[in-house]
Parts: C-alpha cells; sequence; structure tokens
C-alpha cells in the first residue's frame, strides 16, 4: 500500500513564546510591528498601573532596580521631587540600612511576591488564606488541650524509669516513622492506652509527634533538645538548615514538608519547657510577671542590710536596634500571641505615643521656645549638640513600608542582663519606645536609677515635659546621661553636663552595654525576617534567655576585671594629681570650680543674656519713634488730619509699648538719649549682630580644638578615629558659615574689626594661637581662665578619672558582697524546697534539684573568683556574705567547694575573658584618650 505523505508547506520561523498571537499553537503568522507596539505600551501600562498600586517607598525602590540595570527611570509613578534619585545603598532618603543588612533583598522579594499573588487573584488567595487560618487554629487548640498531660508526661520520662512496660488487653498499638539523630526507624510500634492523646504515648518513648491527634511521624526528644542548644548558642542555625542536616545523615532527599514538620514538634517541644519553667517558678514563689525583672542581676538588685547606699542604686542602659525586621503580611494565618516576661506589649508603649507632638518640626533645635526662657537657656541647648538620628524629630522617623516590625528597643543593667524590650513597629526609633521603657524601669526599680542612652541630653527633657512620666521621673530623682562612647561626639557643653565622667555616682560605668546586646541579637535578625509574630517574639525571648544565663556565668568576671581595672588607675593617678596638684597650688574645689565655669562659659556664648535679648528685640521696634519730628509734623498735617491723627495713634502704642518694656526692664526712671543706660543699649545694638557672629565662630573654634586634641593623640584607634572626624567634619562645615558671617560683619565695626582667613583658622593648635579670643571685640577673655591652661586640663582629666575610679571600686564592693551571698540564699533556698516538693510532687522536686546542682556547678566558679578578689592587696570591701534586707536572718547557705572551680571552665570560657579582658583595656585606654583634653 502506498503511504499517505502530507503535503510539503512553507517552513517558518520559530518565534519566541513573548511575541506569538497564540502561545498554546504554532505561530502561523509573524506580527506586525504595529502589533508588537501596541503589545509594548499594553504591558508598559499594565506595569504602570502595578507600581502606583504598591507603597511609594516600593515604588521609589523598583524604579532604582530598573534604573540600575539600564533602563529609563519611571518619570510618571509618583516620584518627581521625592529622595529615589540616589544609589541603591541608600534605599530611600530616611531609610537606614541595618548592621544586618538584607533590606534591599527583601524589598525585591516582597514586590516581586505581592505581583504574583495579584496575578493568582486577591479572592482565590484570601479563601486559601482563611482555610489555613482555621486548621491552625485547630491545630493549635488541640495542642493546649493535651499540654498539661505532656508536661506531666515529659518530667516522668526525664526523671523516672525509661523501661518499656509490656503491653496490656486494653491499649491501642498505631505506627510512626520516628527521626532521630544518627536514626530512622520507618516504621515503630507505639503503645497507646485508653483516652490517652497520642503524644502523651510518644512522649513515655521518647518522641513526640508531628502532628497533635493523629501522629504519622515523630521526632526524638533527644534531637529536639540538641536543636534547642545549638539554636540558643547559634541563633543563625535555621529549622531548615537542622532538617536539611538529617537528611543528609539519613541519606534522604530533603523536601519542605520536613521543615513544616520538624517546625511543629519543636514549638510543641519549646511549649512543654516553658510550662515546666512556669511550673518551677510556681513552687518556688516566683511566678509574679515582674518577677525575674526584680531579681534578674544579684548584684543590682540583691540588697543587703548595713550596706553603703548607691546613688545612683542601679545603672542601666537603653538603646534601639533596626536589624530584628520583620517582613509585614507574612505568616498572618498564625494568630498565636506569644507572651514573654521581657517583652512589654504595644499598648504599654502606645500610651505614650502623643508625648511628643511634633515639637521639634515647629521649632529648629538651635531656637529656643517662646514660653519658658529658663528651658531657651539650658537644656533646648543640648538638643542641637549632635544631630543623632534618634534625636530627631518623631515625624521623621519613618521606615520602609515593607516591615511591620522595625526593630526592637531594649534595656539592661550595667552587668549585661535584659531588662525589657518593645518592638518597634513601622517607625523608626521614636521617643514613645524610651518612655515606655522609662516608665516599666520606674515601676521595677523606683527611685535613684542612672540611665545612659546614646540621646540622654535631649531625652531628659523629653522626659521632663512628659505629662504621663514627667512629675513620676522627677520624684524618683531619676538621672538621664550620655554613653562614654557616644558622649565623645556630642559637643563639649553636653558632655560637661551629660557625660558619665562628670557626674558623681557613675564610676567607670562606660553604660554601652547595649551596643554589646545588639551585636549578639543580630545573629538571630536573618532567621527571623521573614516569621510570623509569635515566632519572631519566640526566637528572641529564646536568645534573650542564653544570654542571661551567659551574663551570670560571666558575672564575677566582670567584678573582676572591673576591680583591677579601678585599682590600676588609682595607683596610676593618685601620685600624678597630687604631685601636679601640689605644685600648682591646686585643690579639689578649683577642679570642680573649672567645670561650673566652662559649663557657663560655653552656655553664654551659646544664648545671649535674656535680659539684652529682649532689649534688642525691643529696640527694633521702637527706635524709629526717636525719628519723629512732632512740630514739622504738625506743620505737614494741617490740612491732613487723617494723617494727624494716624501719627498720634501711632504714638500711643510707641508710648505703651515704651512702658511695657521699662517694666519688663525694671527701669525705674526713664531714659533719655543722654542717658548712659540709652548710650549701652544703643552701642550694644549698633554691635549686636557682630557680637553673635563673633560668639558663634569662638564656641566653634574652642570645641574644635578640643576635639583635634583627642583626635591626634597617640594610641587613638582606627574606628575611634573614624568616629571623632565625622564631628570634627560636621564643626568645620559650620565654622565656614560662622566665619563668613563674620567677616561681613568686621568691616563695619568702629574700629574696622580684622577680618580673618579659613587657613588661620583651621591651623590652630592652642588657645593661645587664636588671636581672635584676645581681640577687644570680644565678650570675655578666657586666656586669663585656669581651666584653659594645658597643663591643668591634663590635671583636672585625671582628677575626674581617679574621682570616679573611687566610686567604682565602692559599687565593686557592695555588688561583691551581694553577689556572695546570693549564692549562699540560692542554694539554700533551692534545698528547702528539694525536701519540700519530695513529699509532693517527686518529679518536680528532682526538676528544682537540677537546677540548684546547675546553678552550683556555676556558683563553685564565682566563689572561686569572689575569694581572689578579696585577696587582692588593697581589697576595701567587707569579706564573707550578709543579710538580705527584708529576710531577717543570715544566710546559712552550703558552702561550696571550690577546688580547681576556677579551672574547671578554663578552655570554654577562655575566648569570652579575653574578649571581656580586650574590651575593658580598650574602653581604659580610649577613656584615657579622650577624657584627657591636653592641648600641648
Amino acid at each position: 500500500m502506498k503511504r499517505r505523505t502530507k503535503p510539503r508547506t512553507q517552513t517558518k520561523l520559530k518565534v519566541p513564546l513573548g511575541i506569538r498571537t497564540n502561545s498554546n499553537a504554532r505561530c502561523s503568522q509573524f506580527k506586525s510591528a504595529a502589533t508588537v507596539e501596541r503589545e509594548v505600551q499594553d504591558g508598559l501600562r499594565r506595569r504602570r498601573n502595578f507600581l502606583m498600586s504598591l507603597p511609594t517607598q516600593t515604588r521609589g525602590a523598583l524604579s532604582g532596580i530598573a534604573t540600575s540595570s539600564g533602563a529609563s527611570p519611571d518619570d510618571d509613578i509618583g516620584l518627581s521631587g521625592s529622595t529615589y534619585d540616589v544609589d541603591l545603598v541608600d534605599m530611600a532618603d530616611g531609610q537606614e540600612i541595618s548592621h544586618e543588612g538584607g533590606e534591599f533583598s527583601d524589598a525585591v522579594k516582597c514586590t516581586l511576591e505581592f505581583a504574583a499573588q495579584s496575578k493568582r487573584g486577591s479572592r482565590r488567595h484570601g479563601k486559601g488564606a482563611q482555610e489555613r487560618r482555621q486548621r491552625l487554629k485547630m491545630m493549635y487548640a488541640h495542642w493546649d488541650s493535651q499540654m498539661e498531660r505532656l508536661v506531666d508526661t515529659y518530667l516522668e520520662w526525664k526523671h523516672g524509669s525509661r523501661d518499656l512496660a509490656p503491653m496490656e488487653e486494653d491499649e491501642h498499638e498505631f505506627h510512626v516513622s520516628v527521626i532521630g539523630t544518627f536514626e530512622r526507624n520507618i516504621c515503630l510500634a507505639i503503645h497507646q492506652r485508653i483516652e490517652e492523646p497520642a503524644n502523651v504515648a510518644l512522649i513515655r518513648r521518647g518522641l513526640l509527634g508531628c502532628s497533635p491527634v493523629e501522629p504519622s511521624v515523630a521526632i526524638e526528644l533527644r534531637t529536639l533538645e540538641l536543636y534547642h542548644r545549638l539554636r540558643r548558642r547559634h541563633p543563625q542555625l535555621s529549622i531548615q538548615a537542622m532538617t536539611r542536616a538529617l537528611c543528609d545523615i539519613h541519606d534522604v532527599n530533603y523536601r519542605t514538608c520536613y521543615r513544616d514538620q520538624f517546625s511543629i514538634a519543636f514549638d510543641a517541644y519549646l511549649c512543654i519547657l516553658r510550662r515546666i519553667h512556669s511550673k518551677v517558678n510556681q513552687a518556688l514563689g516566683r511566678g509574679t510577671k515582674d518577677w525575674r525583672a526584680q531579681n534578674m542581676c544579684p548584684c543590682c538588685t540583691y540588697e543587703l542590710e548595713d550596706e553603703i547606699p548607691l546613688s545612683p542604686k542601679i545603672l542601666v542602659s537603653h538603646d534601639g536596634n533596626n536589624s530584628s525586621k520583620r517582613v509585614a503580611g507574612v505568616g498572618s494565618a498564625d494568630e498565636r500571641q506569644f507572651h514573654s516576661s521581657y517583652f512589654l506589649s504595644r499598648e504599654q508603649v502606645d500610651r505614650f505615643k502623643d508625648e511628643v507632638q511634633h515639637r521639634q518640626s515647629n521649632h529648629d533645635v538651635d531656637q529656643p521656645y517662646e514660653d519658658d526662657e529658663h528651658k531657651a537657656e539650658t537644656d533646648e541647648n543640648l538638643a542641637s549638640c549632635l544631630r543623632w538620628k534618634s534625636s530627631g524629630p518623631d515625624h521623621k522617623k519613618t521606615a520602609l513600608d515593607i516591615y511591620e516590625t522595625t526593630g526592637i528597643f531594649a534595656s539592661a543593667c550595667r552587668h549585661g542582663f535584659i531588662i525589657k524590650v518593645c518592638e518597634m513597629v513601622r517607625s523608626g526609633e521614636l521617643a514613645k519606645y524610651p518612655l515606655a521603657i522609662t516608665d516599666a524601669l520606674l515601676d521595677l526599680y523606683g527611685q535613684d536609677i542612672g540611665v545612659g542612652y546614646d540621646v540622654g541630653c535631649t531625652f531628659s527633657k523629653i522626659v521632663q515635659d512628659s505629662p504621663l512620666l514627667g512629675t513620676k521621673a522627677h520624684d524618683a530623682r531619676i538621672t538621664f546621661c550620655v554613653n562614654a562612647f557616644h558622649g565623645y561626639a556630642h559637643n563639649r557643653l553636653c558632655q560637661v553636663q551629660h557625660h558619665p565622667m562628670y557626674l558623681n555616682g557613675f564610676g567607670l560605668e562606660d553604660l554601652e552595654t547595649m551596643e554589646r546586646v545588639f551585636s549578639a541579637s543580630n545573629a538571630v535578625s536573618r532567621t527571623i525576617r521573614y516569621a510570623t509574630q509569635y515566632h519572631w517574639t519566640q526566637a528572641l525571648d529564646l536568645h534573650f534567655q542564653q544570654w542571661d544565663d551567659d551574663k551570670y556565668r560571666e558575672l564575677s568576671n566582670f567584678l573582676m576585671n572591673n576591680y583591677i581595672q579601678a585599682q590600676g588607675l588609682i595607683n596610676e593617678y593618685t601620685c600624678a594629681v597630687d604631685s601636679l596638684s601640689s605644685s600648682l597650688g591646686l585643690t579639689e574645689h578649683d577642679f570642680e570650680r573649672w567645670v561650673d565655669e566652662e559649663r557657663q562659659f560655653l552656655m553664654d556664648l551659646k544664648e545671649e543674656p535674656r535680659k539684652w535679648e529682649r532689649t534688642s528685640d525691643a529696640f527694633k521696634h521702637v527706635s524709629s519713634a526717636d525719628g519723629i519730628n512732632y512740630t514739622k509734623d504738625a506743620r505737614q498735617t494741617l490740612h491732613l488730619e487723617a494723617r494727624r491723627r494716624a501719627a498720634l495713634d501711632g504714638l500711643i502704642v510707641r508710648m505703651r509699648t515704651v512702658e511695657d518694656l521699662e517694666q519688663a526692664l525694671g527701669i525705674r526712671e526713664r531714659w533719655t538719649q543722654d542717658s548712659s543706660e540709652y548710650q549701652s543699649a544703643l552701642e550694644r545694638m549698633q554691635t549686636h549682630n557682630f557680637r553673635r557672629a563673633l560668639d558663634r565662630l569662638q564656641q566653634l573654634v574652642v570645641q574644635r580644638l578640643l576635639e583635634l586634641a583627642k583626635a591626634n593623640m597617640a594610641g587613638t584607634g582606627y574606628k575611634l578615629r573614624v568616629h571623632i572626624g565625622k564631628a570634627i567634619k560636621a564643626r568645620s562645615k559650620a565654622i565656614t558659615s560662622a566665619l563668613n558671617e563674620y567677616n561681613d560683619l568686621a568691616p563695619l565695626m568702629t574700629p574696622p574689626a580684622p577680618c580673618l582667613e579659613w587657613n588661620d583658622i583651621v591651623h590652630y593648635g592652642l588657645l593661645s594661637e587664636f588671636e581672635l579670643l584676645k581681640h577687644s571685640h570680644s565678650q570675655q577673655d578666657i586666656l586669663c581662665k585656669p581651666w584653659t591652661v594645658p597643663g591643668n586640663r591634663e590635671v583636672a582629666a585625671k582628677y575626674f578619672k581617679l574621682k570616679r575610679a573611687y566610686e567604682e571600686l565602692q559599687r565593686l564592693n557592695v555588688e561583691i558582697r551581694r553577689l556572695r551571698t546570693f549564692i549562699y540564699d540560692e542554694d539554700t533556698f533551692l534545698a528547702a524546697h528539694v525536701e519540700r516538693l519530695g513529699l509532693i510532687d517527686s518529679t518536680l522536686a528532682r526538676e528544682v534539684e537540677e537546677l540548684r546542682m546547675r546553678r552550683r556547678r556555676i556558683n563553685s566558679v564565682h566563689i572561686a573568683r569572689l575569694d581572689a578578689i578579696e585577696a587582692i592587696p588593697g581589697f576595701s570591701g567587707s569579706p564573707g556574705h550578709g543579710i538580705r534586707q527584708g529576710s531577717g536572718t543570715p544566710s546559712t547557705g552550703v558552702i561550696l567547694t571550690h577546688v580547681d572551680a576556677a579551672h574547671e571552665d578554663e578552655d570554654e570560657e577562655s575566648d569570652d575573658i579575653a574578649a571581656d579582658d580586650a574590651w575593658n583595656e580598650d574602653m581604659t585606654h580610649l577613656a584615657d584618650v579622650l577624657e584627657g583634653i591636653a592641648l600641648d
């Protein structure tokens, strides 16, 4: 039979799917140029409509991506006049990139997901999300209903016998696949009793299911505990990484469902551990909401009878961090709320959302408020010492809109224990966050709290003006200061008022604790960026628990290092201060007086005396009255009665103004043109602008000289030089502006004042080289002041360093005795409860005994170090332990043996101790460099 063949057709060129008329069929004809152009324009129009549906900041980020790839910029999507015409690294104006990074990729990912979601259709997506929300809600409800039985069974498995009992007749048998660390069982038979949840039966076998009702897969409790410990020590180890590692060990291909199963089991396991922890605290009488925060640090909170009172009684620091972000909209199906003793609720924070009514937006930070002259003369000047982002106007602190949680604001004591944390929601570091934390501090610790904050100078005024917190903070005598390192970037006026070096009772504490806290918490950030609200809080809570455990373990090492540091400074500076003081004829009173004089000098240059300012303003308005010739006006207005009445009205207004001015200035006799007071005021008016320009230039040059002295001293590290260099750069710009203003006014003076060149000022190295300060046109000559002499300033810096070192020793003596007393009391307390609970609940008694033995292991190291501190030559504290306030009886704890205890963990702690020693050494040297302001 002859085979039939298809008629031969003309061969056509294959066209990519993107330009075919029908992508599901073969291309039968080419598109015309008009068709292609029409489809391109249609695609661009759809793209524009999609971009217009996005928030402004996201549109800006996408426009930057297109521009960086070579595309033409989007000029028709509402970006004209905005701040998106910048490098991609900057993201957008005001959007700060965190230390952890990833904001740019998050913006791109969220945009692509939003586009894909829009393409699928919102109705279909909404229905799927609702179904998932219902499934998760039912699953978590099943877990909660059996959690108490899971906790009891877990304690029995952990502290009881693990022998398998024979199967009884009324038991049910089911099979599960078991995942262990190194072993995997495809089918394991589990015996389940009547009316017993499946997971209770699994826990008796050391397993936990991945489903609350009918689990088909179970994970060994030892594997979950391994990941729990790994996650606490290395927060970047995600569940996906752990699941992939288990798949590699078991030679199984990874699937996404394995991660979900492990996550469900791990959540249930953490919930069991939290219930056990809560149960132990209830048994020990520590179940109140604020017990952890009120007793977190023995050295800060374990007050003793007959001890020297400390003021401030506790030193804390707080700050914000923008690395711990959480993308908005992810995990919305999970409606659970995680309750943590560390976190303040959003409701607690929002109580203070209206405390700052955009005050800084209506007033320039360099200008005083008209309704409070005293405020303008003092603390308002501090707001302009440095324009930190956290001290800027609240309404300008925005955040990239793809994030719901934009970071955290936290506080910790000087030993590093976390006190309270709150999440920053869709904003930058607003004032409501530190206000809420400060309110919590006052509720927890009462009076005499010392708080370090990088913008403590500005924040102290915010607290003072707060309707909700002002009176409360004033009555509690709370003190705010700037952190030691951040303080050196503030101007000198701020330093002499708010730097801890010049505040009594702060010792050698730098209050930079939060920088170390955030350096560690940044490791958690990347694993929680796309987490649900529940998992975001759970991960940070887990991290802070481990952080506090580590801080307790390092507590005695902290005390020892600080004690050695304080004694070293005393031994080094005592002889130098005494010899220089005797040779120069100086006393301690002189050093204190110099600081007051320097503060007053800088404040006088910052703001004119209010009396002269009021006089100047009044003269600007009423001086024109002196030019009125009433006789001439009367002749010229004989036929202009209306103008005469107007002049008379003007005279009456001016007379009333003069009367008000005389009353405000306290003038008893009216000035005439021959009055000396009038001549003095008129002369001052003529030189008003010149004096203000000269004073501004003088202030900036003095501050620049001091900063240059700090930056150029030998031994200053790179990061410190960069930090100070930025402040010098900003100061140099201000000097240029002030210099131009001065040179414009100098020739107008009588006699003319000399003009100055930038090269003359920029090379000045000593105050004595600055001839401007000697000129007769200046308000005051500071070269005659003793505090401007380099040698005197060097002695003063060592004096204040020495004074703070003695305060540090006094505080350490109190804290050492508190820690020793706490160790003895805690051991006695736990031993008594172990004995009591042994008669009631044996498994719970074993859990408390485990806690006691863990504490004894750590406390043995503390005892050895405390003994070593008391053996240091020159130890000035009280040896032994004391009596806690309110207890009424001395401690009778068991003496802990510490033979070789100080060395049992030496290898494990070597890195931490080395890091602490290096940090303390660096900070000691840093303080010597920055606080010594000798200019020779």
